[in-house]
């Protein structure tokens, strides 16, 4: 059976350490240290922090070693006091400062991890060498290494940060030389000062700065004040490496190497969720602060030096047994692919059969249920709700990406007791680099347990976030891309997943995707025609505009003739020649023939048409008023067919109309008599043809007179405007006077 060794020592050894010999100058092996620290930080790497701070520590100290036997330990701490103390360092030798007998483990003992932690916290030190029998070095413990070997990870997320920070907090301007700061460690013993930026406008407050909240936990922070301004923060590490790289310390002022950015929580909020901002933010310390008071310093280590030491131990016991137990739950039931299936004693027991039957019932369901159904929300709530029940798991959830890989839990099904994780946001920076590709590819993640499945930090610490245990995560694809994932959890332990049960998640996935692209598809359709029906609205509200305007313009227009006509009408009375006056009487009455068509088109609903049995009618009124003296007995007939008519048909026919009738009133009626008769004619002929014809039944037109070359300018314009009819025009005289006019109708001008 096998067993994670959660409290076995060896695995937090550090089997590489930094080596000198004792004749080593204290600026050569400072320039070591800092050597090894800048490897850690190439450009361009991407590497996990876990790894970044094991070959921190690693460059925190160098071994002191005489020949083979270990002679002591020159620390980081050890550098700091040398540099502070301001004397040449080249002078002086490593021999001259470490102690002449140091600490050390004796690596042939029975041990176990708190062991190695208890001498450090007794001995207030943070490197342990580990020595053979012969007191030959072959290791070093460091604080950084124990944290890598414990998975503490539920207790932390139990504990604030007010428990696990360490409280000695130094303040410096930034303004401040590195050497100043060298001497304040060395004088207050400790690691790290934080800068913080000089007051401004007079207030005696330095001003305050707000403090991180983007945590991915339902849990607000119980911050409610803001800190001081942090610039930034400087370590012993960077002292260090300053020094061996021979700059002049003195000089130097703090704002130019300080790390940033300098980020600040609540001494309330949980260690396992500040740790895991620290993992996304890559900085390996912040402040905890309150009430614009600085409280502490949270380090990824810092939690092994305030922690009880029992309670940690006994954490790690029982998350050792419960492996254990799992590991042998685990050896008592065959695996499914080692199962003989031509084996009687192979065949499926009727529990489990009753199981696929139920899993087979759950994906037919579904299937119905997205043929019959467009509400996505109700399709996916309704799945997860009946797969939880289905798998008798803790939760199950649907994550959905955004492009820039973060994250929001859109839908999920929680048991009792456990806090629910609908629509936290999640922005973890180790997914896309570690798992985004490979889900793309359709790759299933199947974790019994996340403590063995060798997961990496930063991903365990956010599953435990979440109380996850054990996990089924299923990518949903849409064609290449990743829309996100169905993930079933158990969280009051480990789990074994059994195949029908990844096959399920498997199949519902593509049911999931199946549905969202349907009702993205109809999303799409709907959004088109809402953006379709907004458009008409907005056309009809353009129409209704534009025919206001084409009213108000007619009307105008209308207006404007009949000013025009009274202005005629007005000025004929001062004219004493008659045949002067008649031509300003003929005028008037075609400007009043053209002014009667604006009034029908402002009058009418359809603005593009002119109901001309109606215009004609009236016309002949206000002719007959016009003449009055000559139609006392006159009769006016139309036969009209019930032809609406453009405005460009419309004007000149009206003309025709006017000029003819008034010739007739004029011409053809010399003596009054009841049977003297005008007849007006509107036919539609074949081929969208119209015929017009106006007849009298008077004296008849002069033979001797030819109608298209007389100088008469009425006849001149009813000719005229056949042409622009496109018409022909002929006359009539073997029964009074009849002009025929044939043309066909005539669109209006910009109109369609």
């Amino acid at each position: 059976m096998q067993q994670m060794k959660l409290l076995r020592w060896e695995q937090a050894i550090d089997r590489r350490p930094l080596k000198v010999t004792p004749d080593t100058t204290l600026q050569e092996a400072i320039a070591i240290m800092g050597k090894a620290k800048s490897s850690c930080m190439l450009p361009g790497f991407n590497l996990p922090m876990a790894l970044i701070l094991m070959n921190k520590a690693r460059a925190s100290a160098v071994l002191v070693v005489d020949g083979s036997q270990l002679r002591g330990i020159f620390t980081e701490t050890d550098a700091v006091r040398a540099i502070a103390s301001g004397k040449n360092l080249d002078d002086m030798t490593v021999g001259e400062v470490v102690p002449s007998s140091a600490i050390a483990l004796p690596e042939a003992e029975a041990h176990n991890i708190f062991t190695a932690l208890s001498l450090l916290r007794q001995h207030q030190i943070r490197h342990l060498p580990v020595v053979d029998a012969q007191q030959q070095p072959v290791g070093i413990i460091t604080l950084e290494s124990l944290r890598q070997a414990l998975q503490l990870d539920e207790l932390l997320k139990s504990r604030c940060l007010s428990e696990a920070m360490n409280t000695s907090v130094i303040q410096a301007p930034p303004s401040a030389s590195i050497m100043s700061i060298a001497q304040l460690m060395q004088e207050h013993q400790v690691s790290h000062v934080v800068i913080i930026e000089e007051e401004k406008g007079g207030t005696g407050e330095p001003e305050p700065e707000k403090l991180s909240t983007s945590l991915p936990t339902t849990q607000d922070s119980a911050l409610s004040t803001l800190s001081p301004i942090l610039a930034g923060i400087i370590t012993q590490r960077d002292i260090v490496q300053l020094q061996s790289f021979a700059l002049d310390i003195e000089k130097l002022q703090a704002q130019e190497v300080m790390s940033t950015p300098c980020l600040a929580f609540s001494p309330s909020q949980s260690v396992l969720e500040v740790f895991w901002e620290m993992q996304q933010s890559r900085v390996q310390q912040v402040v905890v602060s309150q009430d614009a008071e600085l409280k502490g310093i949270l380090t990824p280590t810092s939690f092994l030096q305030t922690l009880d030491i029992t309670e940690m131990a006994a954490k790690i016991e029982q998350l050792q047994q419960s492996v254990e137990e799992f590991a042998a739950q685990k050896a008592t039931s065959p695996n499914e692919e080692d199962v003989d299936l031509d084996s009687p004693s192979s065949q499926e027991s009727p529990a489990e059969l009753r199981q696929q039957l139920q899993c087979y019932r759950l994906l037919t369901e579904m299937a119905l249920r997205i043929r019959e159904s467009l509400e996505l929300d109700e399709i996916l709530h309704t799945s997860v709700a009946e797969v939880r029940q289905f798998l008798q798991t803790d939760r199950v959830l649907i994550y959905r990406f955004n492009p820039d890989l973060s994250g929001t839990v859109v839908v999920e099904s929680a048991g009792e007791g456990w806090e629910p994780a609908l629509n936290s946001t999640i922005k973890d920076t180790c997914f896309g680099k570690d798992y985004a590709h490979s889900y793309k590819e359709g790759r299933i993640q199947v974790t019994e347990d996340i403590y063995t499945a060798g997961l990496s930090q930063c991903h365990i610490d956010i599953l435990t976030l979440f109380d996850i245990r054990a996990n089924l995560v299923v990518p949903i694809l849409q064609n290449d891309h990743l829309w996100g994932l169905l993930c079933a959890y158990n969280c009051s332990g480990p789990r074994r997943w059994r195949e029908y049960e990844i096959d399920l998640l498997k199949q519902l996935a593509t049911q999931i995707a199946i549905a969202i692209q349907q009702s993205e598809l109809y999303q799409q359709v709907q959004t088109e025609l809402a953006e379709r029906k907004r458009a008409e609205e907005k056309l009809k509200v353009s129409l209704k505009e534009k025919e206001i305007l084409l009213k108000e313009i007619h009307h105008r227009v209308k207006n404007n003739l009949q000013i025009i006509s009274s202005l005629l009408r007005l000025q004929s009375s001062y004219i004493k020649d008659e045949e002067a006056r008649l031509l300003f009487k003929d005028s008037q009455n075609r400007i009043r023939s053209m002014a009667l068509i604006h009034e029908k088109l402002y009058q009418s609903k359809d603005l593009s048409k002119v109901n001309f049995v109606d215009y004609i009618r009236d016309l002949s009124k206000n002719l007959l008023r016009s003449y009055s003296a000559n139609t006392q007995l006159l009769t006016v007939e139309s036969q009209l067919d019930s032809i609406p008519l453009s405005i460009d048909t419309a004007i000149p026919c009206g003309l025709i109309v006017n000029e003819l009738v008034s010739n007739a009133l004029k011409h053809a009626f010399p003596n009054a008599s009841s049977d003297n008769r005008i007849t007006i004619e509107l036919q539609s002929q074949k081929k969208d043809q119209l015929t017009l014809i106006v007849s009298d039944n008077g004296v008849g037109f002069p033979e001797d007179l030819n109608f298209r070359k007389t100088k008469s300018l009425g006849l001149e314009l009813v000719c005229t405007l056949a042409e622009q009819l496109s018409g022909t025009i002929e006359l009539n005289s073997s029964q009074g006077t009849s002009f025929k006019t044939v043309f066909a109708e005539k669109e209006n001008i910009g109109r369609e």
